[in-house]
């Protein structure tokens, strides 16, 4: 097999507790080709220190340091490589040993693929620093993200989270030029980078196993800053949609008059898409309106084949794979004119 230089990109702040082990399971990994390409992001811990010692022991490890913006640093990294292949990863996380072989093994054997992730643990920190299982959110989001593993189950889904772990991905450089790496919108860069690179047509699947230890930290950047909030991951969701032809041509209408309805609606509504309807088995919503929209019985969803796109919007364990039996019952193709969006 054809052995492309592979170069794991890494930008990191105040990173001193974990990045050691981040980049000694680099360092341990069974694909001998790889560069790592280590960014400091204005850290005030230790950070520049360690990973300059560990440049100092490893030709294969170049380190810099960037004062802008993190986006910028994701970018500096990845634009400071020579890889034919660009891996992330982040400086809390641990890749497993085969994790680089695996991925580039897939996309050597599907050439079709411009990028590919990772099935993942999710984990979190105990006080002594050892891993233990996190809550039950992240227990389900593990069980989902870990099930969207194909071009097309991960195309259906992508408007219910990130599908993705973007720890756990490596992209064909080409593809990362051409879309121009990561952009900075109000909302997550990574989430933006996967939505745009599906909607420019490109396909993505993942190795369907487990390469990647996933932590879940008080301190990482999903927690602290603004642009992973849940509102802004709507946002963009909302944002994306209202590109999609149809959905500009015919609207919408949403299963599910709850609170991610409500929200999906209010942001469609205010980005220009008409909401046609809501839909509901709750009887005491029934005939009721959320902003003079109506809503409806939804066994009427047959009344919207063809004249709307249908967006299943609903929050409690369950309700998705009902609204999929719906959906599919009445002709609607996922992925097509109805998407889950969550």
């Amino acid at each position: 097999m054809n052995s492309p230089l592979v170069s794991v990109v890494m930008p990191l702040r105040n990173a001193q507790f974990t990045i050691e082990k981040a980049i000694a399971s680099l360092r341990r990994q069974s694909y001998e080709n790889l560069e790592i390409i280590l960014v400091d992001h204005a850290s005030e811990d230790n950070s520049p220190a360690l990973i300059k010692k560990a440049a100092s022991g490893d030709k294969r490890i170049r380190c810099f340091r960037q004062e802008g913006s993190f986006v910028e640093a994701a970018n500096f990294a990845w634009q400071s490589s020579k890889g034919e292949l660009i891996a992330r990863m982040d400086s809390d996380d641990i890749a497993h040993s085969t994790r680089i072989e695996n991925q580039v093994g897939l996309l050597a054997a599907q050439p079709q693929l411009s990028a590919c992730g990772t099935l993942v643990n999710i984990l979190k920190r105990g006080e002594d620093g050892q891993p233990i299982p996190p809550e039950d959110g992240y227990k389900r989001y593990e069980a989902w993200i870990n099930s969207v593993v194909t071009h097309d189950q991960i195309l259906t889904e992508r408007f219910v989270d990130s599908p993705i772990p973007n720890p756990s991905a490596m992209i064909r450089r080409s593809v990362m030029e051409s879309l121009g790496g990561y952009q900075d919108p109000l909302w997550a860069e990574d989430y933006d980078f996967w939505l745009r690179l599906l909607e420019a047509g490109h396909k993505i699947a993942k190795v369907n196993q487990r390469l990647l230890d996933w932590y879940d930290g008080e301190t990482r950047a999903t927690r602290t800053l603004g642009r992973y909030d849940l509102s802004r991951f709507q946002v963009a969701k909302s944002h994306f949609l209202k590109r999609i032809p149809d959905i500009l041509q015919l609207g919408v209408v949403i299963c599910g008059a709850g609170p991610v309805g409500k929200e999906m609606g209010h942001l469609l509504s205010t980005a220009g898409v008409k909401v046609q309807a809501f839909l509901e088995v709750n009887e005491r919503k029934i005939g009721n309106q959320i902003d003079g929209i109506p809503i409806l019985d939804s066994g009427e969803l047959s009344h919207f084949f063809g004249r709307a796109v249908v967006l299943g919007a609903v929050g409690q364990k369950g309700g998705r794979e009902r609204i999929r039996m719906l959906a599919d019952g009445c002709g609607f193709l996922e992925g097509k004119d109805f998407f889950c969006v969550a």
